[in-house]
């Protein structure tokens, strides 16, 4: 064997391996948020019960609890299990300042946001389900011409959490915030079983 086939050899048994190992890299971080013991509801359960707004502690330098915290916001969660019923969300807007609903899964991920920009005649109504929950209550709407007051949502989980955002643009308007966040409710609407 020659030494150019060697070295080609190696050259291609060393690009092999770099190849495997960056498709390992890649694959074991996207696999990360599904496989995490305490994801996102997890952590989140400690300070909240389904169906429960709950003001979440002010972001602290290495004590974050959701991912990219910024000091100026003001944040309240609501977890929701589908397995029980549709979750509810309502907001009256009152207050101006900035507030933002992001609807996540149980891992984090987003699936739908929104902004106070949103609501119609001051108040956002909302209501988180599952499919089949979707369309049963499709089925017993009664007036079809009549639009919808609510944003109805399919969760892509059982189970996942509303985080409420509230700007407090100065320290000042820090417990304004607050409020403005926690008068974000939630409710469960059980379902009868059979």
């Amino acid at each position: 064997m020659k030494i150019g086939d060697r070295l080609l050899s190696l050259l291609l048994y060393g690009v092999g391996v770099v190849f495997v190992a960056a498709a390992v890299h890649f694959i074991s971080i996207l696999l990360m948020p599904e496989l995490a013991p305490r994801d996102a509801y997890a952590r989140l359960s400690a300070l909240a019960k389904p169906g429960q707004m709950v003001l979440l502690p002010r972001a602290l330098p290495g004590r974050e609890i959701t991912p990219f915290e910024d000091p100026a916001l003001a944040q309240a969660v609501c977890l929701y299990d589908l397995s029980n019923g549709p979750l509810h969300v309502h907001a009256d807007l009152e207050d101006p300042g900035l507030l933002t609903l992001s609807f996540r899964t149980r891992n984090g991920s987003v699936f739908y946001s929104m902004t106070d920009q949103a609501a119609l005649h001051g108040t956002i109504e909302v209501t988180i389900m599952t499919q089949p929950q979707l369309d049963a209550l499709e089925e017993s709407d009664e007036d079809e011409d009549e639009p919808l007051q609510e944003l109805r949502l399919v969760a892509p989980d059982i189970k996942g959490f509303v985080l409420v955002n509230a700007l407090a643009a100065f320290p000042s308007e820090r417990a304004d915030a607050e409020a403005r966040a926690t008068s974000v409710s939630c409710s469960t609407e059980t379902i009868a079983r059979d």
